[in-house]
């Protein structure tokens, strides 16, 4: 399955009447993506039938963030909630550059039923192998984003093959950060990972400032149908 960045209302729109099968709702798209409004939240919810996730990062400084932080986010992810998200994207590290336990146990407990994408924070991670081992302690984690580490995404298959056997199931990956049409269909064949995650793959020239191009969403929906 598909799912895109959103980061405007007629995004939202395009994305699902293109066929792609979920949103990662963000806002400034240049810094990797952070909290959305909540008018921006509420309307696009609104707008279309698909399942929105939102993404919960108050800052692009670093994945590491202060207990006050912590609650703001916690704050955010109880208002999107009530605004109809179907799920929350979010990640926290500690000083050690690792999966931030008690921060995410501290995140988490405000999570009441919907999905929960671990994002690229894990990317960061030395070992996302073992943080995968990691992440399923925590049983409100439905999903985890990720390119097998830094670096080339197609050079990490043999890093998400890993993941995806010790996800076993519990955890759904989904393979992004360089996915293209010329690179999807092996990526997901030779990982067994079965959803995707595209930002300006199907922007008209490659570009996040530019507009969704429906017809490259339709073709990748194609190629992984």
């Amino acid at each position: 399955m598909l799912e895109v960045i959103a980061t405007c209302l007629e995004d939202v729109k395009r994305i699902e009447s293109a066929g792609g099968k979920r949103i990662e709702l963000i806002s400034s798209y240049t810094e990797g993506g952070l909290t959305p409004s909540y008018a921006f939240i509420k309307k696009a919810v609104e707008a279309v039938h698909i399942p929105i996730h939102v993404m919960i990062r108050p800052h692009a400084k670093s994945f590491t963030y202060t207990e006050e932080e912590i609650e703001m986010m916690k704050e955010d992810i109880i208002i999107a909630q009530k605004l109809g998200a179907a799920g929350v994207v979010l990640g926290v590290l500690n000083e050690q550059n690792e999966v931030d336990e008690k921060k995410l146990a501290d995140l988490l407990s405000v999570v009441d039923g919907i999905n929960v994408t671990y994002h690229r924070a894990i990317d960061d991670i030395e070992n996302p192998v073992e943080a995968m081992r990691t992440l399923k302690k925590f049983h409100k984690v439905t999903h985890v984003l990720t390119s097998g580490g830094q670096g080339n995404i197609v050079e990490n298959i043999p890093v998400l093959t890993e993941m995806q056997k010790v996800s076993d199931g519990q955890i759904q990956l989904v393979a992004g950060a360089g996915v293209t049409k010329e690179n999807i269909k092996r990526l997901l064949d030779e990982t067994g990972i079965t959803q995707a995650h595209v930002g300006t793959a199907v922007r008209e020239g490659k570009s996040c400032f530019s507009e969704i191009d429906p017809n490259l969403v339709k073709e990748l929906v194609e190629i992984i149908k």
